[in-house]
């Protein structure tokens, strides 16, 4: 299968019109004319990943995060992220990834994390744009809000906990509060505080909380969930996997659950 099919395919569910002017994501590394009989997916792409890459001849490589985001001024093998794609490039293994498109695409990180979370009626948080598909006006933005049957925050943190399979998380308010309304936001989402607020949410679930922020949030009774970065996005990784083998059968296709940067709570 070249690879130009494969990025076809993806950028079907998350179209290259969908990266925001921040981002710089996309077909990174390689040839789209290469053969692809394998593929790794993860949420980084960092010496581990690579080294398993290499070793199981993994022939592409995608993530959600880019590996080259800021203008690259030289490549030498002194920087460590420079040596990094000078050996992606040496062993010939293309690199692929969908960043905030992915975000912003439906059934991308954003209505997984509500899925999961089992959040009903849901729309964005922040809208961004709207697109006329088929004659339907289609809705694009950053994190999703809805309604959960009402419950104690207590008990909504154990769903939050067993659905992301994680230990621990961060609580910025009372733990003693009725949820209803929730919004959602895989990765960064302090700046959708304020849409939170806006749309009644009770709690807001996202990662990567400042201080400052999640003050102002308590102040005005928002309540505040910090689950880590890694953990809000990485639920979008089987669903890539699944999304690609339903069109490519022959494919051998991997997801690795590794963070990039160890992170513990203890």
């Amino acid at each position: 299968m070249k690879l130009k099919n494969i990025i076809d395919y993806i950028e079907d569910w998350a179209p290259k019109s969908l990266i925001d002017t921040w981002d710089n994501t996309g077909f990174q590394i390689g040839s789209e004319k290469k053969d692809i009989k394998s593929i790794l997916i993860a949420l980084d792409l960092d010496e581990d990943i690579l080294k398993k890459a290499i070793e199981d001849k993994f022939d592409l490589i995608i993530t959600h995060h880019p590996i080259i985001f800021k203008p690259l001024k030289n490549i030498i093998s002194t920087n460590p992220k420079e040596k990094l794609i000078l050996d992606i490039i040496k062993n010939d293994i293309a690199v692929y990834n969908a960043h905030s498109n992915l975000d912003l695409a439906i059934g991308g990180v954003n209505d997984e994390l509500a899925k999961l979370l089992n959040i009903k009626n849901t729309i964005n948080l922040k809208e961004i744009f709207k697109r006329e598909i088929n004659g339907e006006s289609i809705s694009y933005g950053y994190g999703r809000i809805g309604e959960i049957s009402e419950t104690g925050l207590e008990e909504f943190i154990g769903v939050i906990k067993s659905s992301l399979n994680i230990e621990n998380l961060i609580l910025y308010g009372s733990i003693h509060k009725t949820i209803r309304k929730v919004a959602v936001c895989g990765g960064s989402g302090s700046d959708f505080i304020e849409n939170a607020i806006e749309g009644k949410a009770d709690l807001y679930i996202t990662a990567d909380i400042k201080y400052h922020e999640a003050q102002d949030a308590y102040e005005r009774g928002l309540t505040l969930i910090d689950v880590g970065h890694f953990h809000s996005e990485k639920i979008i990784l089987p669903v890539i996997k699944r999304y690609l083998e339903k069109e490519f059968k022959t494919l051998s296709i991997e997801v690795v659950m590794q963070q990039s940067l160890p992170k513990k709570i203890y």
